[in-house]
Order: structure tokens, then sequence, then C-alpha cells
């Protein structure tokens, strides 16, 4: 059985970095669509003025996770 494709969607909100992972079946997701997924499947983010999209295809198992960009990571 395949998975779905998973996403790490970063943004902006109230000048302050965040992301979230996302799941969906396409072979690629654009950053409008992503923002409109972001906000109907997070609901402190239904109506929070989101800028900077960014979507970027995670390739690493479920069980790596999918949570937390390198940039946040301690060396």
């Amino acid at each position: 059985m395949f998975e779905k494709p998973h996403y790490l969607v970063s943004f902006i909100l109230d000048s302050q970095p965040q992301s979230r992972t996302l799941e969906h079946d396409a072979h690629d997701l654009d950053p409008q669509l992503a923002q409109t997924l972001l906000k109907q499947r997070f609901p402190e983010l239904k109506d929070a003025p989101l800028s900077d999209v960014q979507v970027q295809k995670r390739t690493k198992p479920v069980d790596e996770g999918h949570d937390v960009p390198g940039h946040y990571k301690q060396p």
C-alpha cells in the first residue's frame, strides 16, 4: 500500500516563522493550495493571515518525523 506524500509547509505568522506537515494525494503541492489546506486542517490557522508560504516535499520515512525543519535543529 502506498502512503500519501508528506509536505513541510513553512510560513510567517505574526512575524514568526512557523511550519506544519501536510499529507496530500498530489505529486506536487503549490503554496496557494497548501495555505488553503492549512486553514482547513488546523483550527488555529483558520482566520490567521499567513505570508511567505513555502512548500517542501518530504522524502524521509514517517518514523523519522516530518515536523522539524533542519534549520531548527542544533548541530
